[in-house]
Parts: structure tokens; sequence; C-alpha cells
């Protein structure tokens, strides 16, 4: 598709400060209908990735075993309070876990044939390839599962205030005992995680949502308002020293050492925070011009799962907050130039 890059160019953006939220919001309410049209960095890099029919189509649902481990970490690094990892019951490996976990029936009740085959067109498990044989396994995997999370379950009753409980298989659970161990003993990412003032503690948050709608201005066309959504890893303001710190918790599969933000544009995401938070540290904290710093907290998946902390560069921020700009400016202009739809 032909663009008009001069076009593009020319728009103009325009944050919207009185809509500025920094909120506690649950991932199941994040990633529902409700923030359906708002515009994050994964969404943006659909576009860049995908084209533009995926992107105002909607994120599409991809299995990748990674991002559960990736899951798993985050939780227990960043939000130990709230998640709870049961190391007793353990669940099927890969799609078959996936399907283990929606099928389950906290009354002990085992699904049927049909429940299964429907379920397995959602995850995407053999959908209209579930044979007899398949389903048989599937159930040699499932049940054992089934069974040892309702004992579980009976006799550790959930009650109100209790963490969030999450199972995992076997392999997961021993990556995320070696990758916490030495994430743990790394005292330059727990600095950076749980940082120290020279009197007053920085404030620190951990999984917080900033929420903000930006203006956007294409020559020749009404402005028109659109939502920009973040969820931060983990970030401080310290007061203090007047500067702003975005930390991203980042796993890899190779030694951490080849760790590259280039890559996968990762620079784009801390720009693209530092920038929300930018604006919270003002409108909350009365900061202005705060030094901005930001940085990978890397642990490898692998053995001997080290890890790294990979400071954002001044090119590093520079480049990503360039390409937030234009991709940005790329969906004002297939929205009401090309009239696509969210």
């Amino acid at each position: 598709m032909e663009i008009d890059k001069e076009l593009i160019k020319q728009i103009k953006i325009t944050p919207i400060l009185d809509s500025l939220k920094l909120e506690d919001i649950d991932d199941d309410i994040y990633f529902s209908e409700k923030f359906k049209n708002y515009i994050s960095n994964s969404r943006l890099g659909i576009l860049k990735k995908d084209g533009v029919k995926v992107f105002f189509e909607g994120i599409p649902q991809v299995y990748n075993p990674s991002f559960e481990t990736g899951s798993l970490i985050h939780q227990q690094v960043l939000q130990p309070e709230a998640f709870e990892v049961i190391n007793t019951v353990f669940k099927p490996t890969a799609k078959a876990g996936l399907m283990a976990d929606a099928l389950y029936k906290s009354d002990g009740t085992v699904p049927t044939d049909d429940e299964i085959k429907s379920m397995s067109y959602v995850i995407g498990y053999y959908k209209d390839k579930l044979t007899v044989n398949r389903l048989s396994e599937f159930r040699q995997k499932a049940e054992p599962y089934w069974r040892d999370r309702f004992l579980y379950e009976t006799n550790n009753p959930f009650k109100e205030g209790d963490k969030k409980r999450i199972y995992t298989d076997e392999r997961n659970f021993e990556l995320l005992t070696n990758c916490l161990k030495t994430l743990n003993e790394d005292k330059n990412i727990q600095n950076l995680l749980h940082p120290s003032g020279i009197i007053d503690i920085p404030i620190i948050g951990n999984e917080k949502t900033i929420l903000l709608d930006i203006q956007m201005e294409v020559p020749g066309y009404e402005p028109r308002t659109y939502k920009l959504k973040a969820k931060l890893d983990n970030f401080s303001i310290d007061t203090e020293e007047n500067t702003i710190t975005v930390n991203d918790l980042k796993t890899t599969s190779r030694p951490a050492v080849q760790f590259d933000p280039e890559y996968f544009s990762y620079q784009r995401e801390i720009a693209f925070y530092s920038y929300l938070l930018k604006n919270v540290a003002s409108k909350y904290y009365n900061i202005e011009k705060p030094v901005v710093k930001g940085n990978f907290l890397v642990v490898s998946t692998i053995p001997d799962y080290n890890t790294l902390v990979y400071p954002m560069t001044p090119k590093l921020f520079k480049s990503g907050m360039q390409e937030v700009s234009y991709l940005l400016k790329c969906v004002a202009y297939f929205n009401q130039v090309k009239g696509y739809e969210f």
C-alpha cells in the first residue's frame, strides 16, 4: 500500500494532560474489551511487524511457551504479594496445559468429550484434528492434574485476601526457581527494583498502568483523539535527585550477555513508558525536567540463568521515541486518510 510519508511527517501529536491517570489495573481488565481500542506499545509493534489490517482488527492470540515463563517470573519478581505459584500440583506442558487449565472444574467433575472438543477450537489444540486417540492422550495428561488440583483446593480452601494461585508445569517451575535465584542474587538489579534515597525513599511502582489521551491533527482533517495505555514493570520517581527511572524485566533464551534491545525494538517500549512516566511525575509529584533513565533487567532462561542490567543510552531513547512518534502518526494516517477503523 502506498503511503504519503510527507503527510505523515506533518501530523501533530498533542497530549491531553487532563486525561492522564496512574492506576492499578489487573491484567484481566487491562487486556479486556474495556481497553480494546487503546494503543499500547505491543499494539504499535503489531503495526510495525504485521501491518495495518492486523493492527486495526486487534492483536492476534498466538501461543508461545516463553510467554508463560516470562509471566511467572514477572509475577514473582514484581508482585510476589499477589501471586502464589503452587509447587505441589503441576499441569501438562504447552497447549495441553492451557486446555487443562481452561477445562478444570472446581467441583471435581471432569469435562465431557464435547467440552474438550469445543475448547480445542478456542485454544487451538488440534482443532478439528482431535482424533479419538488424541482425545485419550489428552485425558491421560490432564486428569491427574484435575484430580491433584481438586484435592489441593479441597484441603486448602481459598480465603478472602489469599494470593491468587498460579499453576504451571514442572519444567516452567524449574525455570522459575533458577531464574529467581539469580535475579535475587544480582545486587544491581535488586538496587534498581528497590532503590533507596538519601533521606526519603523514592516512589516505586510495580505493574502500574498509565492512561493518556492524545490529540492527533492530520492536515486537512479534523483533530481526533486517541487513547494510550501502558503497563510498566517497575519504575521509580526520585524527588530528591529529580530523576525518573523505568526498569523493564526481560527474559531471554540466550545467554544474557547476548541481549540486544534493538533486535526487537525494545528501546521503543522504554521510550514510550518514560514519556508517560515523565508526565506522571509532573502532574502528581511536581517534578519538571527530570533526568530520565531506563534499564533492561535481563535474565536468561537457560543454564546458568545469568543476569544483566542493560541501560538505555541517549541514542536508544532517541531512536525509540522517534519510532513511537512515527507509528502513532501512522495510526492517525491510516484511520483518518485511509479509512481504517478500530
